[in-house]
């Protein structure tokens, strides 16, 4: 974790891979910086010519082989999505988070479900996405410019899967990067065969869940959707991986199904889903000589799976992409209207642990230390309050030692008096100051946060911080969000009165609240 975090004149280069054991380094150094060329997992640098390949330029006229189409860029590269399940399976909670909150900064779509090595087994990333924190303006608080601010893993919102069922010529995950791109904008949220190195097989991402997120700016003219929604993509067939498509069909608002042809053997698969209360939807690939087949099963599931018309999106080779893409949109912006359920990742761990698939929190030590931060943090309602009475030092007689020691460095109100007999002075203002910072005594949640940090394990000490971090954070933003709402409504009652709008603002500043602040309070009670 340090050597990765580690900032040095030789991460400050721009490295090329030059042997597929650098890739893993590569993307690690390339997400740490924020870099979105993270993903391109081609080697270069006479990589070609170490593999025996040589152009004769001097050659003259026009070679046979041009008719046989090869990409040489298979023989010295790995799949995108290989280097990073393979990253991730190798890292521990700790980088995997930090690996995740970069990869989100980059808009790059998430590992929902990533799947263990040989084994039919795969863990929800729930403690990987903690540390994320995202900022939108629904459409609702557009006239009055607010916004709303929260924790990934706890914000509730309709999720939008999408599935393969049996081959598909078009790439599903490019489709889902058009329908997330703004007009004009396209970006490449999920990796796709058409990206570079996306073509490569793949040999270890089969059963992977990516996830990534649409979240409004308050542009009605512009937004795709005017609330937040959540889209994920399952990588390979659903028979094969039946577990994540049952995660999905139990999480999702809407599951699309990706289709070339529907037999009978789809049928019987897609017939046991009759008691799901979630809207199917099929995206079918046309095609001649099969329609007729596809349409007689589609007509035997229409019951089972309260199928429509309305549920069937037909695409071929004639289709017009910018039309297709707009009319998944829509169907999109349907779902949402249609009041669908609403689930945050916590809440996915439930129905995770009930259909067996792991969750990256469940370790013990994990669980160790988010009982004794919940000890702490339990009680915390009102953050103002509660910094006055259980972190009393660094109150109103921390605000006047500092300004004592303020005023011992720059000694402006010396006037007349000598220089060191002013100093004296200030000394025995501190001095008082301390013996009544020292007359107060430890209070119990600074108790519990020392006693965590003598006696927890090492592992358990660090996982103590993290989640103490991400549990004060959310309270914090809880508070500043009530206090933001009631100071909008005081400015405009209020008017330009500069008092009573200062005070507002000691209110505001008030509310933050971290592990530094207790630190500080340990710092104080020593220094008194």
């Amino acid at each position: 974790m340090n050597v990765i975090l580690e900032i040095s004149s030789g991460s400050l280069k721009d490295w090329i891979p030059q042997k597929l054991r650098d890739l893993p380094w590569h993307f690690l150094r390339k997400v740490m910086a924020l870099n979105r060329t993270a993903r391109s997992t081609s080697l270069r640098c006479g990589a070609l010519h170490d593999q025996g390949t040589r152009v004769d330029e001097e050659e003259q006229g026009i070679n046979e082989q041009i008719f046989f189409v090869s990409d040489t860029d298979t023989k010295v590269s790995l799949n995108p999505l290989d280097v990073l399940c393979a990253i991730l399976l190798c890292s521990d909670s700790f980088l995997q988070q930090e690996i995740l909150s970069k990869m989100s900064m980059c808009q790059f779509a998430l590992p929902l479900l990533l799947p263990a090595l040989n084994t039919s087994k795969c863990t929800l990333m729930l403690w990987a996405m903690r540390d994320i924190v995202r900022k939108w303006r629904p459409h609702s608080l557009a006239e009055s410019r607010g916004f709303k601010e929260e924790s990934l893993v706890f914000m509730s919102m309709p999720t939008i899967s999408f599935v393969r069922m049996g081959s598909c010529s078009f790439s599903k995950s490019k489709l889902l990067s058009e329908v997330l791109s703004p007009s004009q904008q396209y970006h490449d949220f999920f990796i796709h065969r058409d990206m570079e190195s996306g073509n490569i097989p793949q040999e270890i991402t089969d059963g992977l869940v990516k996830i990534s997120w649409f979240f409004p700016g308050g542009r009605k003219n512009l937004d795709l959707f005017p609330e937040p929604v959540a889209i994920t993509n399952l990588h390979g067939d659903i028979e094969s991986h039946w577990l994540q498509f049952s995660f999905l069909t139990e999480v999702s608002s809407a599951v699309f199904i990706f289709a070339e042809n529907i037999t009978e053997r789809e049928y019987t698969l897609l017939s046991s889903l009759k008691e799901s209360t979630t809207k199917y939807y099929f995206i079918l690939n046309h095609q001649t000589g099969k329609s007729s087949e596809t349409l007689a099963i589609l007509n035997k599931l229409a019951p089972v799976l309260k199928l429509k018309n309305s549920h069937m999106l037909m695409k071929d080779s004639n289709t017009n992409k910018a039309k297709f893409v707009e009319k998944l949109q829509s169907t999109i912006q349907s779902i949402m209207n249609s009041s669908p359920k609403r689930i945050g990742i916590e809440d996915m761990a439930g129905t995770a642990r009930e259909l067996g698939i792991q969750i990256d929190e469940d370790r013990v030590e994990c669980q160790t230390a988010s009982d004794c931060v919940k000890e702490i943090t339990t009680e915390i309602k009102d953050v103002a309050y509660y910094k006055q009475e259980m972190l009393r030092l660094q109150g109103d007689l921390w605000k006047s030692l500092a300004k004592v020691e303020k005023e011992m460095c720059r000694m402006r109100r010396q006037g007349d008096i000598p220089a060191e007999k002013y100093k004296s002075q200030l000394k025995e203002k501190m001095l008082d100051l301390r013996k009544q910072q020292n007359k107060c005594d430890l209070t119990d949640d600074l108790t519990k946060f020392i006693d965590a940090i003598q006696h927890l394990l090492p592992l358990e000490k660090h996982y103590f911080l993290k989640w103490l971090k991400f549990q004060l954070d959310h309270i914090a933003r809880g508070n500043l969000s009530k206090l933001r709402a009631e100071y909008k409504e005081k400015c405009k009652s209020l008017g330009n009165d500069p008092k009573q709008l200062a005070e507002l603002d000691k209110l505001i500043s008030s509310t933050s609240l971290g592990v530094e602040h207790f630190m500080h309070e340990l710092g104080q009670f020593y220094e008194a």
